[in-house]
């Protein structure tokens, strides 16, 4: 596929189907829809599993394991890097390393790489350059990044996106050799906190991918072999080897036994997060981390804390502080909007004039065990969210697939199926989490709330419409959109963990440090095993940033390693 995309060549045949799965989970996985959900009960929880806030505390990775001995080594493999994990971060480093001639082994405890989502952040591409898109000031976003996380980041990690980024995802496309392209999106929430320019869809197609991966993922994982990387799979790393005050090796275990990798030149940790791990959860996150009773990680039992485990064994420490939750409104319907939202009950509880994180934790703090709202609107609906993408839009609100210049209208979309009309209409369609009648009566029946309640709630919004003030949460004016001409349509949308972003203490170097700030020899972390990125929430402050930032600490780390 050429960099130039024409819309009908980007629809066709299995590029669509390639698309369709760049988004990820984001638009794959519901709890009405899908199998064998990753969730929290039954995530690996440790039979020493304490309680939090006890004084004895004693978690079950306290102690190291003993090591493997010499005699139980059934082979010994050494390149100059050795990268445990071979989700985004792994395997951007993988491939930088190796464009740069170093040996490269990469240890993966699933049987493919792991590859999820579709919206990827920089701060100015070649592609946005080309279109002429103004990126705001640095400074705009570093401040919006820093605020957002309650003043608890390091500021050397926002250096390194803003300065990086583009400069990555731009490496990205050049290895794909033309068969990839990236396409700025448009969509973003404009109210505050203000989501800034910066998301990319990244697509290609490729006949030989059969897993969906994404495109960054199939095209750094595909080269990074044609460099030379050497890709173990099913191959978990369960220790460190640390010689001295150095690391110098990883104790990895498959199906002919243990194996020992020498990095000779440094090691680096892309193992994810801790949201499948529950005593991780207790430990560094917060009552909110083990709220959702859905976790869409994927794929399920790869995000268990491994590498965060291994550095701490060997010296390293995690982040202070709660662990910051990423969590999308991806069950049910995924739709939102700014229309009147309220909770299982049928009563109002927030200002829906917000984004995706805020309406998620909004919507785990409703009593009752829903984790669920519906957003309701009138026959005027396309109409009003038309007219509302001047003042908000964003996920699950605009479309997940909007490019930048496109024109903001529900039925139209570069990827159709994510339309805003069609996400509406196939969730009707499906008479399960989305229902339109005539009468807010029969909408009341079909949701299984009071009839009187739910009346009584948009009789008091459509006052506010009418007076153009919203006395019970201050919605903006612009955003009050009545509803009173059927027929009424109700759409559920509710929260899932996506991530707890939880990880090493590392340095502007994406070096592991110590107890007293020191860098540990021969040990990097990278994407979601470091920390230090983000605090007390995750902050959309430009769509896709963990992504694009989980690529740039990869491609980093390889450079540092290569050149020191």
């Amino acid at each position: 596929m050429s960099g130039n995309l024409s819309r009908r060549g980007f629809l066709s045949g299995a590029a669509a189907t390639s698309a369709l799965a760049a988004i990820g989970a984001m638009t794959a996985c519901s709890p009405s829809a899908s199998e064998g959900q990753n969730t929290a009960s039954s995530a690996s929880t440790s039979d020493n599993l304490a309680t939090t806030g006890t004084s004895n505390t004693q978690w079950s990775w306290d102690t190291p394991p003993e090591p493997v001995a010499d005699d139980q080594i059934v082979e010994t493999v050494e390149s100059d890097i050795v990268v445990i994990g071979a989700g985004l971060s792994g395997v951007s480093a993988a491939c930088r390393a190796t464009e740069l001639g170093a040996s490269v082994t990469v240890l993966e405890k699933m049987n493919i790489p792991s590859s999820r989502g579709g919206h990827f952040a920089a701060y100015m591409t070649k592609a946005m350059e080309d279109m002429g898109i103004e990126q705001d000031p640095k400074s705009a976003i570093a401040a919006d990044w820093q605020s957002l996380c309650g003043n608890r980041i390091n500021h050397d990690l926002v250096r390194l996106f803003l300065e990086r980024s583009g400069e990555v995802l731009d490496w990205m496309v050049e290895q794909s050799d033309g068969e990839c392209t990236l396409l700025p999106m448009g969509a973003r929430y404009l109210g505050n906190p203000y989501e800034h320019l910066g998301t990319h869809l990244a697509v290609g197609e490729w006949e030989d991918n059969t897993d969906n991966q994404t495109a960054p993922m199939y095209v750094l994982y595909h080269k990074s072999v044609e460099n030379g990387a050497d890709y173990r799979f099913e191959c978990p790393a369960e220790q460190l080897v640390k010689e001295g005050d150095r690391v110098t090796a990883v104790i990895a275990k498959d199906a002919d036994g243990y194996k020992k990798f020498v990095g000779t030149k440094g090691i680096i940790l892309a193992t994810g997060d801790i949201s499948g791990d529950e005593e991780m959860l207790r430990a560094y996150g917060d009552e909110l981390a083990l709220k959702p009773r859905t976790n869409m990680y994927t794929p399920a039992g790869a995000n268990t804390g491994d590498g965060q485990k291994m550095g701490m064994w060997v010296g390293g420490r995690m982040q202070e502080g709660a662990a910051p939750t990423m969590i999308h409104l991806i069950a049910y319907t995924q739709f939102a909007g700014p229309f009147l939202h309220v909770n299982s009950q049928g009563k109002r509880f927030m200002n829906e004039d917000s984004w995706i994180q805020a309406k998620s934790i909004n919507i785990l703090n409703q009593p009752g065990d829903d984790q669920f709202a519906w957003s309701i609107f009138d026959a005027n609906w396309k109409r009003d969210i038309k007219d509302s993408y001047q003042y908000g839009g964003g996920q699950f609100w605009d479309t997940l697939a909007r490019v930048y210049g496109e024109e903001s209208d529900p039925d139209t979309c570069i990827i159709p199926a994510v339309s805003v009309s069609s996400v509406v209409q196939t969730a009707v369609e499906g008479g399960k989490d989305a229902f339109e009648c005539d009468t807010i009566e029969e909408l009341a029946k079909a949701m299984g709330v009071d009839a009187d309640v739910l009346q009584a709630e948009i009789d008091e919004y459509n006052q506010a419409c009418e007076s153009g003030e919203d006395t019970k949460f201050y919605k903006r004016a612009e955003l009050l959109y009545p509803i009173k001409e059927g027929p009424f349509t109700a759409v559920r949308f509710g929260p899932a963990t996506l991530a707890v972003l939880s990880g090493l203490v590392v340095n502007g170097n994406l070096q592991v440090l110590d107890e007293n700030d020191e860098p540990i020899e021969g040990l990097w972390a990278v994407g979601n095993a470091s920390g230090g990125r983000y605090a007390v929430d995750y902050p959309v402050f430009i769509n896709g940033n963990s992504h694009g930032s989980a690529l740039t600490w990869g491609y980093v780390a390889a450079e540092n390693i290569v050149n020191a």
